[in-house]
């Protein structure tokens, strides 16, 4: 009986569209479905700032790291920026870096391999 309840309980959680809980969306971003638990991959960036202060502000705040992965998505660069991405204004000084990573749920392998070959094509559609 344990069991049943147990695959009864699964099917119901597959029917519903479990979503990858880091994933930043629910959506797929390559064909709009809903996004399997079990599809994911993990974005991320070293980006560089002026001085501690920019790096610090960085790290505390979610919108400007979400920012900064979008834009330097799939640079091979460390950092990805020669300008503070806190104030643009100043050169980068290579000593002060932080790492800013966004976790996109997909609906199937085929979509996350295609995402995965050039993530700055299609990062822009993550939503």
């Amino acid at each position: 009986m344990k069991k049943l309840i147990a695959a009864l309980i699964a099917s119901l959680v597959c029917a519903t569209g479990v979503y990858a809980e880091d994933a930043v969306n629910k959506k797929c971003p390559m064909d709009a479905k809903d996004v399997a638990a079990d599809q994911t991959s993990t974005v991320s960036v070293t980006v560089g700032f002026c001085c501690g202060k920019c790096q610090g502000k960085f790290e505390g705040d979610a919108k400007a790291k979400a920012d900064a992965v979008k834009k330097y998505a799939g640079s091979k660069d460390s950092p990805a920026n020669t300008k503070c991405v806190m104030q643009p204004s100043k050169d980068v000084n290579k000593d002060k870096t932080a790492t800013a990573s966004m976790t996109v749920g997909f609906c199937c392998e085929k979509c996350k391999a295609e995402f995965d070959k050039d993530p700055k094509k299609h990062i822009a559609k993550v939503k």
